[in-house]
C-alpha cells in the first residue's frame, strides 16, 4: 500500500521536476538570444555580460515551487497516525475508515483515508489538500505563477524580435495559433517552438493565478471550498487569525520560502469557531 502511495505521489512531482528543467535550459536559450540582440534586432558585443540576474530568480522561483510541492505531497493531511480520541460535539462517523471523525473532516475516495480540513484532492499532484499541507499549496500557486509568467515574457520578447520584419497581425497569430503558422510554412521551427513555449507559459500561469485568487480569498474568510459552497462562514475569526489557521506562526514569511519553519497553532481536530451574535429580545408592550 504504501509503495502505491508513493508512486502515486511521486509521478506527478519527477513530471514537475522535468518540465521545470525543460523550462530552465529553453530560458537559458532564450537569454542567450536576447543577449546578443538588442531591442533594435543588432547584436551586441561579445564583451556584454550574461543576464545572470535573471536566470537566478527564475531558478530561485522554481525551486521554491519544486519544494512546495514535494512538501504538499509529503505532509500528509490524513488521519493515519493521529489519536482521535472519540466521538464529540459536532463529530460525525465514517462508515468507510469505520471511526469518528472531527468536524472540517472529510473521507477521500482518492487516497481511501479520512482528510482533516478537507477542501478537495488535487489531481495534478496525487494528494489531498487540507489541515498539514494548505501552505506549501498556496505558495506552489504563488511562485509557480510568478515563474511561468517570467518565462512567458521572455519568450515573447524572443518572439517579437524574431518578428520584426512581419506584421503585427502575423506575430499575433503566430502567438494565438502557432501550430496553424507552422503547418502553412509561415515560420521556422525555432520560432514556432518560442511561441509554443510562450502560449504554455501564459495559460500556466492563468490557471495558477485562477486557483491562487480562489483559495486565497477561501484562507481570509476561514473556509474551505465545501464551505464555501454552503454559505458556512461559522470558522471566519477575522483575516489575521485565519491566515494563522492556515499558514501558521509566521504567515507574513512562509512566501519566502518552504524552508522557513510556521507552527500551526491548532491540531487539525478542534476548530475556534465565532460566537453567535445575540439578537436583542423584543421589547414587551403594555396593553
Amino acid at each position: 500500500m504504501a509503495g502505491n502511495g508513493w508512486s502515486r505521489n511521486a509521478a506527478p512531482l519527477c513530471a514537475g521536476a522535468v518540465l521545470g528543467g525543460a523550462l530552465v535550459l529553453e530560458v537559458f536559450v532564450v537569454l542567450f538570444q536576447l543577449r546578443q540582440e538588442d531591442g533594435d534586432g543588432h547584436e551586441h558585443e561579445k564583451g556584454q555580460p550574461f543576464p545572470s540576474l535573471s536566470l537566478v530568480s527564475l531558478l530561485f522561483l522554481l525551486g521554491n515551487a519544486l519544494e512546495n510541492a514535494r512538501r504538499f505531497i509529503t505532509a500528509s493531511p490524513s488521519t493515519r497516525g493521529v489519536m482521535l480520541a472519540g466521538a464529540g460535539q459536532g463529530w460525525d462517523y465514517c462508515y468507510s475508515c469505520q471511526t469518528h471523525v472531527p468536524p472540517r473532516c472529510a473521507h477521500c475516495f482518492s487516497c481511501s483515508v479520512c482528510v482533516l480540513r478537507r477542501d478537495h484532492h488535487c489531481t495534478l499532484l496525487g494528494q489531498c489538500l487540507g489541515y498539514q499541507n494548505y501552505r506549501y499549496f498556496l505558495c506552489l500557486l504563488l511562485h509557480g505563477a510568478a515563474a511561468l509568467l517570467f518565462g512567458c515574457l521572455l519568450n515573447a520578447k524572443v518572439v517579437m524580435l524574431l518578428q520584426q520584419e512581419g506584421s503585427p497581425v502575423h506575430t499575433v497569430l503566430l502567438l494565438v495559433v502557432p501550430w496553424l503558422m507552422l503547418l502553412i510554412g509561415q515560420v521556422s521551427f525555432a520560432t514556432f517552438i518560442y511561441a509554443f513555449v510562450t502560449d504554455v507559459c501564459m495559460v500556466g500561469f492563468l490557471f495558477c493565478t485562477g486557483f491562487l485568487l480562489f483559495h486565497a480569498l477561501l484562507t481570509l474568510r476561514g473556509q474551505t471550498t465545501k464551505e464555501w459552497f454552503e454559505g458556512d462562514r461559522q470558522y471566519n475569526l477575522g483575516w489575521r487569525s485565519n491566515l494563522q489557521d492556515v499558514l501558521g506562526e509566521r504567515w507574513y514569511l512562509v512566501w519566502l520560502s518552504p524552508f522557513i519553519a510556521s507552527p500551526l497553532p491548532g491540531d487539525g481536530i478542534t476548530f475556534q469557531t465565532r460566537k453567535p451574535k445575540c439578537e436583542p429580545l423584543a421589547k414587551s408592550r403594555d396593553y
